[in-house]
């Protein structure tokens, strides 16, 4: 009999944190689950750490050559057989006893494909923690379109979500936004359901971790941009916040003309003349666009309403 929820575990060199995430594992109430460790070590490190738990239905995979993220993340995905695929990465963790079955609860009630929560993110160089979590505009826009993730990912990492398994994987072109694409495409053919409460810790600045690789990495914040912009231009029918946000990305990273952009990355003829359009505007009102920015991400900004 097949598993209600794939608990799927993507893993790479680390068990400190790891340790915390299989211990969570343990604590749920919920049960009918299976466990998938994808492993991308090359040394048996995290192989001889799994071989000391004992959990129903863990299969443990070593990846022979090393897939790197996110293709790990769909060689787990691949394996589940699961109705539900609960990404769990080796950093983050299970708050509470019964953050599973409010998961499974809440997508058989709402009969939703897709759910996430409220992430408490732990910043361990300084062990401070905050709650990450949609404000209610935020929340009204991701149900409108869920374009609005590409300005502003208010779902949280892969860890915070669970859906219904389906052949949809994550682009392996992507590293910063490839949770963002990945949940883009899925809520294109999936309604949401959302929990307000969090039930996941994911733990930022550990060692290894990709995200503190490239998110100042102009070549991966240009190129991926683009890249996913390329693949929702034909849903897009108003361009404008979209050449507004391209304006402020290219001037943070000083990219000014259309030249340099394309030594960074490569530019198809449906998205070249837009982004022509976007040097040509990048010089004009600056101050005043500026200004705009400076109030939509300041606390004067008290409807919390969106510049994108």
């Amino acid at each position: 009999m097949e598993p209600k929820v794939s608990i799927c575990i993507p893993t790479y060199k680390q068990t400190k944190y790891l340790k915390l995430c299989l211990d969570s594992i343990l604590t749920q109430s919920f049960k009918d689950y299976e466990v998938i460790i994808s492993d991308d070590t090359a040394d048996d490190t995290v192989k001889d750490f799994v071989s000391t738990y004992k959990i129903q239905n863990l299969s443990y995979y070593k990846n022979t050559t090393s897939l790197g993220t996110p293709g790990n993340w769909n060689s787990a995905l691949a394996k589940a057989k699961g109705k539900y695929i609960k990404v769990m990465h080796h950093d983050d963790y299970f708050l509470k006893p019964d953050s599973l079955s409010k998961f499974v609860e809440t997508a058989e009630k709402s009969k939703a494909g897709f759910v996430f929560c409220n992430t408490e993110v732990w910043f361990v160089s300084d062990n401070s923690r905050r709650i990450s979590q949609p404000n209610t505009v935020q929340l009204n826009r991701l149900k409108e379109d869920a374009l609005f993730l590409f300005f502003r990912n208010k779902i949280g990492a892969p860890s915070a979500t669970m859906f219904l398994r389906n052949n949809l994987k994550f682009d392996e072109h992507l590293k910063w936004l490839v949770d963002v694409d990945f949940y883009i495409q899925y809520l294109k053919q999936s309604s949401f359901s959302y929990i307000n409460e969090a039930l996941v810790c994911t733990a930022h600045e550990t060692p290894g971790q990709v995200t503190q690789q490239v998110q100042h990495d102009k070549a991966v914040q240009i190129s991926e941009h683009v890249l996913v912009f390329s693949k929702l231009i034909d849903q897009i029918n108003d361009k404008s916040k979209w050449d507004s946000f391209f304006g402020y990305l290219f001037r943070d990273y000083k990219v000014n003309s259309i030249e340099e952009l394309k030594s960074i990355v490569n530019i198809d003829a449906k998205t070249e003349s837009f982004f022509k359009a976007v040097f040509e505007n990048q010089t004009k009102s600056i101050g005043f666009k500026n200004l705009i920015r400076k109030l939509y991400n300041s606390r004067f900004n008290v409807l919390k309403s969106e510049q994108f």
